[in-house]
């Protein structure tokens, strides 16, 4: 995050990130006293740095002050945290990979002197820290980077800055990247946001986004600060991309129909995107094959499951994105090595 502007002038800090993408396991050391994950009976509390799973949502959890603050995970997405003259922290729940999706959270937040409450996460290929700031104490998070314009999205507007942090920690080691920022002008602290909205802004602003390797959580930062939050995700289902001239085809009469497109393509690599539309009766535990040409390999995939049976990849659901309503879509995506074309089969749809 940002320095406050005090001293010489706001400047970066640096702050590792604990994961490299997917749901990792926590490591407690004996008689720390934390639960495992998974544990849905009890509330677990993270006061040392770690990620992982916990009641169907991922978490992450830093800080470079240990005994300065502690995070609580609660329900299937809640969250409580607190800190007290914290130098820097970072935490919150979400998903293992990010995506278009309606993101829809409640709860309080106070952010004393320096803290801030966005959707967060990164990208690879290019490498992009990104923040969908909601709320934030009196030092705006994103004002010392460059303005890019503004969006109006989620019944508010919100100002694009872009920034530049070089050699700096990431989730892919010490490297030099962008950050972009979407910060909202009428602080929130409950509503639902449309990440493809700021997706598409950034776009337009000639700030691309990168492969969804890594993680997107509804997190709480501070620096340099004491305050508190206490939120509580729902939704998350993700959303179809803009069209761009294609016809959206109608509810499928079977269990589900899915369609897939080439979202970026570079030497010998690229992004695909399957979006799977439930039929009348809705769909639960739908499985999607796809056949791939015998130079094409998956290197990556967010927001399913993949099992691999010589160029046959069958995809079945994340878990948050598991039962889908009539009428109702989601999507997977993936990045692959090999040429873009042709293009992957996309089999039947059904549900498991």
């Amino acid at each position: 995050m940002s320095a406050p502007p005090h001293g010489s002038g706001p400047r970066p800090v640096s702050r590792r990130k604990l994961v490299l993408g997917g749901a990792g396991a926590l490591v407690a050391a004996a008689g720390s006293g934390l639960l495992l994950p998974g544990t849905a009976r009890a509330d677990q509390v993270l006061t040392s740095n770690s990620t992982g799973t916990y009641n169907g949502y991922y978490y992450s959890f830093w800080t470079d002050s240990p005994g300065s603050v502690s995070m609580t995970l609660g329900a299937a997405g809640q969250y409580s945290s607190r800190w007290s003259n914290t130098n820097n922290w970072v935490g919150g729940l979400g998903w293992s990979n990010g995506s278009r999706r309606n993101v829809t959270y409640s709860g309080t937040f106070d952010p004393g002197s320096n803290g801030y409450l966005a959707l967060y996460g990164w990208t690879s290929n290019p490498l992009v820290e990104y923040y969908i700031v909601e709320n934030h104490g009196p030092y705006n998070p994103g004002s010392a980077g460059q303005q890019r314009g503004t969006v109006q999205a989620d019944g508010g507007s919100y100002t694009i800055y872009e920034s530049t942090r070089r050699d700096a920690p990431s989730v892919e080691g010490t490297k030099t990247f962008q950050q972009y920022w979407s910060v909202r002008n009428s602080k929130r602290s409950s509503g639902t946001i449309n990440t493809g909205t700021h997706f598409d802004a950034w776009q337009a602003a000639g700030m691309p986004l990168g492969a969804f390797n890594y993680y997107m959580i509804m997190a709480t930062e501070g620096y340099q600060s004491s305050g508190s939050s206490n939120i509580s995700l729902s939704g998350g289902n993700t959303t179809p991309p803009p069209d761009d001239g294609e016809t959206t085809p109608p509810p499928a009469t079977g269990a589900c129909n899915a369609t897939y497109r080439t979202t970026n393509a570079w030497n010998n690599g690229f992004n695909g995107e399957v979006t799977i539309t439930a039929g009348s009766g809705g769909v639960s535990n739908w499985s999607v094959p796809l056949t791939f040409a015998g130079n094409q390999t998956i290197v990556s995939l967010w927001n399913g499951t993949a099992s691999r049976s010589g160029n046959v990849v069958t995809v079945t659901p994340a878990g948050h994105n598991r039962t889908l309503g009539a009428g109702q879509s989601t999507s997977f995506g993936f990045t692959a090595s090999g040429p873009s074309s042709p293009a992957p089969s996309v089999g039947n749809c059904g549900a498991g």
